[in-house]
């Protein structure tokens, strides 16, 4: 009997249909972690384990498992549905986009005001009518709280994507990725980059960061066709030997070897140079295939916060961006010691934890939708005595399937 109900609670290697791919949302988890604690708890003990692999970091993996998710999620419903029905879940998608980094940047202006420009590192503001404005049009990006402009901008490359991914022409929009990627090392003129109202506004060049995406959204798109998952076990020790040799190489090379005079050229971020691109296929397919292997033999609350977060990856990353503005205000002012960068890095992923958790409990699929269990409440109040007539079909209401689900959460 107890040995039944331990295999029934292990979640098997290869996904089924109606299952979540629990690795992704842990991975998204740890991306979460890695972004929490490199903006609270800077070079701490709390920080060392997802910041111990050279020039990989948690916007890395933001963007990677972004581009995977949006292709894996999106053949399933160009496939089923159409390229009309993706484009408007996609427009829909970047309008939340929008609308959080909207508030992520209204909440930065209101702490300027306020008298905490510091916090933001931006330029002075006027008043309201001019940090409106800014917010608006996407110039007040606050420290922290930057990146999903550059998600909105390389998601809008999807609507190109997509139909040449329907055909097939997934070589052709690799090759053409790959070359801008290269021409980006050698020249990137002012227009590859996003800009913020800042001292130096150059925050990231496009040109370079897509290459995290857009092949993303290839491997995604052939998640199944190419049995990723399943490559990933097979190749997993291999890859985790050469990423462990590509990090040592990394450390001891450049960033504290005999060629660390060109970190700039080789790990820049801004430009997102070759060491950050390359340490980044290799350490995160790793920390997956990691995930997927212990998730055969462990219960999956044994990884419940990094899941809950990962699932609601782009919740967590708004909450954390306006916690970085708020909690020097309100709850400790800097500069902290050491304590007290952990235990307020603890209290920011907890409370994005404790958020999941609620969403979860009140099944809140879409925040703009009333919470599903208040439905099924009134649900049954209201449900006649006879037998109800079957629902129309509308693929926008569908339950969504193991694939969709990952979208009730987040692409980011």
């Amino acid at each position: 009997m107890s040995a039944n109900r331990a295999s029934a609670n292990r979640v098997p290697a290869k996904r089924s249909p109606g299952n979540r791919d629990l690795a992704i949302d842990a991975t998204r988890g740890v991306a979460i972690w890695s972004m929490v604690t490199a903006h609270f708890a800077t070079e701490s003990a709390l920080a060392a384990p997802t910041h111990s692999f050279n020039y990989v970091d948690g916007m890395s993996a933001f963007v990677m498992l972004s581009g995977i998710v949006l292709g894996l999620v999106y053949q399933r419903w160009v496939t089923r549905y159409g390229l009309r029905f993706a484009y408007v879940r996609l427009l829909k998608r970047i309008a939340v986009l929008y609308c959080c980094q909207l508030l992520i940047a209204l909440v930065a202006v209101a702490a300027a005001l306020a008298g905490h420009r510091w916090l933001t590192l931006l330029l002075p503001i006027d008043g309201w009518m001019q940090g409106i404005w800014l917010s608006v049009t996407m110039q007040y990006l606050p420290s922290g709280g930057n990146i999903l402009l550059l998600y909105m901008v390389l998601m809008a490359t999807a609507f190109a994507l997509f139909p040449m991914l329907q055909r097939g022409w997934w070589a052709p929009i690799l090759a053409a990725s790959l070359a801008l990627y290269v021409l980006s090392l050698f020249w990137s003129p002012d227009w590859f980059y996003l800009s913020a109202y800042q001292a130096a506004p150059h925050i990231q060049n496009v040109a370079g960061w897509q290459i995290m995406f857009i092949p993303s959204v290839v491997i995604g798109w052939n998640w199944t066709r190419w049995d990723v998952p399943e490559f990933i076990d097979r190749w997993l020790l291999v890859i985790i030997a050469v990423a462990v040799a590509v990090a040592l190489f990394f450390h001891y090379g450049i960033d504290t070897g005999p060629w660390a005079h060109l970190e700039p050229k080789l790990a820049d971020k801004l430009d997102f140079r070759p060491a950050r691109a390359i340490g980044a296929y290799l350490a995160i397919p790793a920390l997956y295939g990691v995930f997927r292997l212990l998730l055969r033999w462990w219960h999956h609350d044994w990884l419940r916060p990094l899941v809950m977060t990962g699932t609601r990856s782009l919740d967590s990353y708004v909450i954390q961006a306006i916690a970085l503005v708020v909690v020097p205000i309100h709850i400790a002012h800097r500069p902290w010691d050491d304590i007290t960068m952990q235990s307020v890095a603890l209290l920011v992923f907890g409370a994005c934890w404790a958020w999941a958790e609620f969403r979860h409990f009140m099944h809140i699929d879409k925040l703009h939708r009333v919470p599903g269990r208040i439905v099924r409440s009134l649900g049954d109040q209201r449900k006649p005595s006879g037998p109800a007539p079957g629902p129309a079909h509308r693929p926008d209401r569908e339950t969504p399937t193991g694939e969709q689900l990952h979208t009730t959460g987040a692409h980011v």
